[in-house]
């Protein structure tokens, strides 16, 4: 069986550089970005509780800032599939922003990574 990293966080990743390299072309960026949408999704599911409420205040913000920020992402380009104007939105900063969360998250979790990748897959939901 693979392991739990393969079926949840590796994808995020992947998607994540798939939607900035298909920048070009819209119709994949746009498919890719509603793929890392579910994809994320199924990443949050697969973990036993998000420390929203409870941890160290910095911990609790930061993933605050990140969820505010992938929601931004998200929203800001579906209003730009909608045809809203790119000089009203700021859907490109908030990508690159979430970008960079999103390697200060991989570097913050990167030894729970790695045993993630390692172990064996023990169900769909799986404490890290």
């Amino acid at each position: 069986m693979a392991s739990p990293a393969f079926a949840t966080d590796i994808p995020v990743l992947a998607l994540l550089v798939a939607a900035w390299l298909t920048v070009p072309v819209s119709w994949a960026h746009l498919v890719t970005g509603l793929a890392l949408i579910a994809v994320i999704g199924v990443h949050l599911f697969t973990r036993p509780r998000l420390p929203l409420r409870a941890g160290p205040v910095r911990r609790r913000l930061a993933y605050a800032t990140f969820l505010i920020a992938a929601t931004a992402m998200a929203a800001t380009g579906v209003l730009r599939w909608a045809g809203v104007p790119h000089d009203y939105l700021w859907h490109g900063g908030v990508s690159y922003l979430v970008l960079g969360l999103a390697s200060v998250h991989v570097w913050s979790v990167r030894r729970r990574l790695r045993a993630r990748i390692r172990s064996p897959q023990r169900g769909v939901r799986n404490e890290h």
